[in-house]
């Protein structure tokens, strides 16, 4: 699973214009060298700015949660499975043809029921993986369009898209810090979860 390479790929590009290109004729006229002024390129790793985020890493958690009490069940019914198969090889001969074919049938519908309830597990990890994951995608998107505006960055493109880029143009390490600040993890904090410390044993009351 995001268990995912937990987190997809989002193709993202913020495209900015301060100016209008609708007539040919003021682009004709423009100065040289305002026309061929650089735009200011930069770009992004969505996915590690996914994982590596406080949201992110909760919602890695609240899946791999998921994912494990499902678990359980599966392997449980793997148990039963090999447990009939098992049991059908070794009373191949000693029951009737009657028996057997009730016990070959018993052991079918057990891989049957097997099968569909992991089709319908893995629906429920991919439904909860967009639950959690694609608010966190679209908030990055708006943080994004937001650090263009007040950066003037005129593209910021997702690192997928980018056969090479300088390190210094890559905002990866920021993006995650700012979308910390912007959106804190609302899960449990790091001194929370610490177990709460053991009371001391009551002393004997002197004589």
């Amino acid at each position: 699973m995001r268990l995912r390479s937990t987190a997809r790929a989002v193709l993202l590009a913020v495209a900015l214009t301060s100016g209008s290109l609708a007539a040919p004729v003021a682009v004709v006229a423009m100065p040289t060298d305002a026309h061929a002024q650089a735009m200011s390129v930069v770009y992004v790793d969505v996915d590690k700015v996914i994982n590596d985020c406080d949201e992110g890493k909760d919602a890695a958690e609240a899946l791999k949660k998921e994912q494990a009490k499902r678990q359980t069940e599966i392997q449980a019914r793997e148990v039963e499975i090999k447990k009939l198969q098992d049991d059908l090889e070794k009373q191949a001969k000693a029951f009737s043809a009657a028996a057997i074919e009730k016990k070959a049938a018993h052991y079918q519908q057990a891989v049957v029921e097997y099968q569909s309830i992991v089709v319908k597990y893995n629906k429920e990890l991919q439904d909860k993986e967009r639950d959690l994951f694609d608010p966190i995608e679209r908030r990055i998107k708006e943080l994004l369009r937001t650090i263009a505006l007040r950066d003037g960055y005129d593209m910021i493109l997702n690192k997928r898209s980018v056969p090479y880029g300088r390190k210094d143009l890559d905002l990866t390490e920021k993006v995650t810090q700012e979308y910390n600040k912007t959106y804190p993890s609302k899960g449990p904090k790091a001194d929370d979860k610490k177990p709460a410390p053991k009371k001391p044993a009551p002393t004997a009351p002197k004589k």
